[in-house]
């Protein structure tokens, strides 16, 4: 059967042993100036995560194939695949996952005037999430969407696994909803490549590794 879209990351990411990674927010902006100078910033769209993931060379010519392979076939239009940030996989405080064990956070509560807030519960007592920790969900349905946020400052739950309202960016996106489970652990977006990826170049004995960029889609 050919593959389904979103790929999911033991199709694709954990097949790929990557060597330096980037995921940044890019919040598309245009600035204007007054006639006397006065600057004019707008935002032209809603902020997405950017990425881009570089493979070392490699003597393994059959795993190269395969890789390049997987990037054919993402290279068309309406292929997509989850993934997530390989620097930070784990909440700052907790980097084997073993303090959140088997509890099932959620989303406890969201401020309606002010999308970039939000608190959590069903965490362990006084766990404690730092600023720069990624978390994510899964909202909507046809498509599933997948929001992946970043802690702006730390919060610690109380003792019974609630914490205090706390801030994210990039803002919530309408749609999400309290009781959401959220992940701590790997939270992923959902991604397209960007056109053009660099396949490894092919060499007798050591190839080069391949290199490729890719976005977020939020909507589809």
């Amino acid at each position: 059967m050919p593959l389904a879209f979103p790929l999911v990351l033991a199709e694709f990411q954990e097949r790929l042993k990557i060597s330096v990674s980037q995921l940044v927010i890019n919040t598309p902006m245009q600035i204007d100036r007054t006639a006397s100078g006065v600057p004019l910033p707008a935002q032209l769209g809603e902020p997405v995560w950017r990425g881009a993931f570089s493979l070392p060379p490699t003597n393994d010519a059959n795993n190269a194939a395969r890789i390049d392979a997987l990037l054919s076939v993402l290279d068309t239009p309406g292929a997509s695949f989850l993934v997530y940030n390989p620097r930070k996989t784990h909440p700052a405080d907790d980097p084997t996952g073993s303090i959140l064990g088997a509890a099932t956070p959620v989303i406890s509560a969201l401020d309606g005037a002010d999308f970039r807030m939000l608190s959590l519960s069903g965490l362990p007592a006084s766990y404690q999430l730092r600023g720069g920790d990624l978390i994510g969900w899964q909202y909507g349905s046809s498509p599933t969407r997948y929001a992946l946020h970043r802690l702006v400052s730390d919060v610690q739950a109380n003792g019974s696994g609630v914490t205090a309202s706390f801030q994210v960016t990039p803002p919530i996106q309408p749609g999400v909803t309290t009781s959401t489970p959220v992940t701590l652990i790997k939270p992923v977006i959902k991604a397209r490549l960007e056109p053009n990826p660099g396949y490894g170049v092919q060499r007798p004995v050591v190839s080069e590794g391949p290199q490729f960029s890719f976005v977020q889609i939020v909507g589809a």
